[in-house]
């Protein structure tokens, strides 16, 4: 069984286990509805969820809130599509002003670190895209300017977002109107292209097509992912990353999720076993994790996300403090020892300079060079002397005696 720490409870054993999240190399995220809930935003199956105020408000129609997002049940009759897509809207609303969270920020600095390997979302709020990451969306045209390939992303929302509508029928895509009045499509709408499509057979004279519904772009219970192979993809990619890299600095987190879906709960398992160095911890609430995750899970943390992440962040603060203290240490010491080995030499360099200048007309009068043409005429009068002694030494001329 997964070891339960207390956040609220300040041990040796808790401050190691912020430390190691806080030092890690790469970190990967799986989050739920619990990190939204301070932003504004109900979760689902909390007391008061939207699956608890959805069946107190259409008992008649649903026996359970869960229904309202249960394809095989709110597809089945047009009252309860009817209801969904007014929840689904209203939701949309609600989504839209709402603002990132203390769990979004501290995603968003794991990124600017480089220690997000991948955030993955049960979320479809869109808060992500908000707090600055790169999010995977397969609904945007490549030749957008917000376009981000898988290979870039920072987030995959792995249920979709509601930042789109599709048509049930062609499965056109549209933006899903953010306030009510706007322009933008709601969720209800009639298709705006399959009507195009009828409007001009009729015009041709043939008859006209049905028209599809605008639903919001997120998967619903008892319906298959139209991304599922996209996404298994990314989910390979960071397994195979994660039994790469065999370091005991790669951290898994979980926050604000029951793990009560089984895509989520399998994709945590393959993430947690994909190293055995690796180490997984949950943050939730409410106590989550039994017996079989013994060997998933390494620990279990209760007590509120966002104390967890103010708390780590509060750690990077103070490395930050320490590295910034030593850099200005280390530089103010350079500075000074530059100082006291330039000082020596320059007053030696200044003191010669002063004797030399002291000293140079006494040195110039015993180094005086006579002129060019004195010395000269000392070396004419010096070559007649010997040639006059060389004459002395000499006989006389036989000439001389015959006459």
């Amino acid at each position: 069984m997964p070891q339960t720490l207390r956040l609220c409870e300040r041990s040796s054993e808790m401050q190691k286990l912020v430390k190691r999240v806080a030092g890690a190399r790469r970190v990967v995220v799986v989050t739920g509805a619990g990190i939204s809930v301070n932003c504004g935003i109900p979760d689902f199956r909390s007391s008061t969820g939207l699956f608890q105020q959805i069946q107190a408000a259409h008992s008649k129609v649903v026996s359970k809130g869960r229904d309202l997002f249960d394809a095989s049940v709110v597809f089945r009759s047009e009252q309860a599509a009817n209801v969904f897509y007014e929840w689904m809207t209203h939701l949309r609303h609600q989504c839209a002003g709402a603002q990132p969270g203390v769990v979004h920020q501290f995603i968003r600095e794991l990124a600017d670190r480089g220690m997000l390997l991948r955030s993955y979302t049960q979320n479809i709020d869109g808060l992500e895209r908000k707090a600055g990451l790169a999010v995977w969306d397969p609904y945007r045209s490549k030749d957008s300017p917000q376009y981000v390939s898988w290979q870039q992303a920072q987030s995959v929302p792995l249920h979709g977002t509601m930042e789109h509508l599709y048509c049930q029928l062609c499965s056109s895509s549209f933006h899903f109107a953010e306030q009510p009045g706007d322009t933008a499509l709601s969720a209800g709408d009639v298709c705006v292209d399959c009507m195009q499509r009828s409007e001009t057979r009729e015009a041709l004279g043939r008859r006209s097509l049905p028209a599809g519904k605008l639903r919001p772009a997120v998967v619903l219970y008892q319906e298959p992912h139209p991304h599922s192979e996209d996404i298994a993809k990314i989910i390979s990619h960071d397994t195979r990353a994660l039994k790469s890299r065999r370091t005991s600095h790669d951290v898994i987190l979980v926050f604000g999720t029951t793990l009560k879906v089984p895509g989520c709960r399998q994709l945590v398992k393959q993430l947690a076993t994909a190293s055995s160095q690796s180490t997984t911890i949950l943050v939730n609430n409410e106590p989550v994790c039994g017996r079989v995750w013994d060997g998933i899970v390494d620990y279990q943390v209760i007590g509120c996300v966002d104390d967890w992440c103010s708390r780590i962040r509060r750690v990077w603060n103070s490395q930050t403090k320490i590295t910034r203290w030593t850099a200005t240490t280390k530089s103010a010491t350079r500075k000074e020892n530059k100082c006291d080995t330039l000082a020596v030499p320059q007053k030696a360099l200044s003191r010669k300079r002063k004797a030399v200048d002291e000293d140079e007309p006494e040195r110039k009068q015993q180094c005086v060079v006579p002129d060019l043409p004195a010395r000269r005429s000392r070396r004419i009068a010096a070559t007649r002397s010997h040639l006059d002694h060389y004459q002395q030494q000499q006989s006389p001329c036989p000439l001389s005696i015959c006459t």
